[in-house]
């Protein structure tokens, strides 16, 4: 695993170089680097076992530190944990946790007393008739507190991988502790709400959130965003919301009535699958397109806050984007099935600048899809889905990679060659040089163990204008 920083002189040529990404420099020269990563979080380390097959399909990081995973295992580390599970902060297993779902968790949302409400494909937990939704008290159990009674039910029409049973994909909580579900049913304890519905707390139907005929048949609804002015974002494969004609996705107030001054529009043979809303108002959607009618053709879009779309936003990917989430400093990761983003060769991850080009600092090879992300508050980013290997490191199914190398610098100043970088704990980071880019030898001219502050490196004896340099990460 590699960051090289490559310069000509005092002269910076490219701040991180990956996948065979080809500059110049100063003198006209040019070279191709090999492909790069920021390091696997070692620190974090899930046994060597992770899950035993199948996905991680959400991952919710709590308060305390602790991890929350849900998905289509049955085992964690060689310990049977089937479908939902609890990680301590170093992903190692939290004995205190100890669910008993009948089958796959597609959703987890947190509550501020710590209770979890799930939702999925089971019908029944800890023997206990529990029909694609239910809640757990902090150590996993079933909370009776939350009934549901007969659960949601029927079909849309929807088979998923060949499935048509009915699901929930998606819960989100409102402030107010009222949750949020959509997927693909027909019903909730008997009344009809197609795809989508709100309970309240103790798991009743609210009947003030009226969405009437809901979501299309032969269709569902994939992820929710609840709004700081009390509006719910649904997205998904649907063409309809309550008969109206809304195409993916569609804006509803707090009573369930659509927003009618919100009008996207991804045309035929896409689906919606996330959305988050940026603090001007507009939002950044991403999913799948079939079509080709230049409608949502680069799986990902920014949207402006009536739904039109941004056209200054260059995001773009080739393949189904899963899940996107926003760093503190305004880029953006997206995970999902893609191999190129921007163009540029990538392994199912990427990070995006705001404007959406490629942020070439970050790079990690996932040997298989990535379906979830969680930005943590230190940085650091969590990711889980199908893979088995991260950048060659045993990772079945969840990883954490830190946030990638933050350069400052490189700057000269007589003949002493300064370049200085965030490090990451116990990494070991190399400065060396050559007189020319055909020339075959490297030479080390200082290293540094990293311990979490900003480190500089010196070649003290640059006396002239001719040396390249690359920074190396162990």
């Amino acid at each position: 695993m590699r960051v090289r920083v490559w310069a000509h002189g005092a002269l910076v040529v490219g701040s991180l170089v990956f996948g065979g990404w080809t500059v110049s420099s100063a003198r006209g020269q040019s070279h191709s680097a090999q492909s790069t990563s920021p390091l696997v979080d070692l620190s974090f380390n899930s046994g060597g076992g992770g899950i035993n097959g199948g996905l991680v399909e959400q991952i919710v990081p709590q308060p305390d530190g602790k991890i929350l995973i849900c998905g289509n295992f049955t085992q964690f580390d060689g310990v049977q944990k089937s479908y939902i599970t609890r990680l301590k902060e170093d992903g190692t297993l939290d004995p205190s946790f100890s669910a008993g779902v009948s089958y796959w968790v597609r959703t987890m949302s947190l509550q501020k007393d710590g209770k979890i409400v799930i939702g999925g494909y089971f019908n029944n937990v800890e023997g206990q008739s529990r029909n694609l939704i239910a809640r757990l008290n902090a150590d996993g159990s079933l909370d009776y507190s939350f009934d549901p009674g007969t659960g949601a039910s029927g079909t849309l029409g929807t088979a998923i991988n060949g499935n048509p049973s009915p699901f929930v994909f998606y819960t989100a909580l409102q402030p107010d502790g009222k949750v949020l579900m959509t997927g693909n049913f027909t019903a909730f304890n008997g009344v009809g709400r197609n795809g989508i519905t709100r309970l309240n707390t103790n798991g009743t139907l609210d009947v003030t959130f009226n969405v009437g005929g809901g979501l299309n048949n032969g269709s569902w609804g994939r992820s929710l965003l609840v709004q700081s002015n009390g509006q719910i974002i649904i997205t998904g494969w649907f063409r309809s919301y309550n008969g109206g004609g809304f195409n993916r996705m569609v804006r509803v107030n707090s009573d369930g009535s659509a927003d009618a001054s919100f009008t996207p529009y991804f045309g035929d043979l896409t689906a919606v699958y996330t959305a988050v809303q940026l603090t001007n108002g507009q939002y950044i959607v991403a999913g799948h397109c079939e079509n080709t009618s230049n409608y949502f053709t680069n799986e990902i879009a920014r949207l402006n806050s009536d739904g039109s779309y941004d056209y200054s936003f260059h995001g773009s990917a080739n393949d189904k984007v899963e899940t996107i989430r926003l760093q503190a400093d305004g880029k953006i990761i997206m995970s999902g099935y893609f191999s190129l983003a921007d163009g540029v060769g990538v392994s199912s991850v990427a990070r995006l600048n705001p404007d959406g080009s490629l942020d070439r600092s970050f790079f990690a090879n996932f040997d298989n899809y990535v379906w979830h992300t969680a930005v943590l508050p230190n940085g650091k980013i969590l990711f889980g889905g199908g893979f088995y290997t991260v950048d060659g490191i045993s990772r079945a199914g969840i990883s954490r990679i830190n946030p990638g190398p933050m350069l400052m610098g490189p700057k000269r100043s007589g003949n002493t060659y300064n370049v200085s970088i965030a490090t990451v704990p116990d990494a070991t980071y190399t400065l060396q040089y050559k007189g020319s880019v055909s020339q075959p030898a490297w030479t080390d001219a200082s290293t540094t163990i990293g311990d979490g502050t900003v480190k500089t490196l010196s070649d003290a004896s640059a006396t002239n204008n001719t040396r390249i340099y690359r920074l190396q990460a162990r």
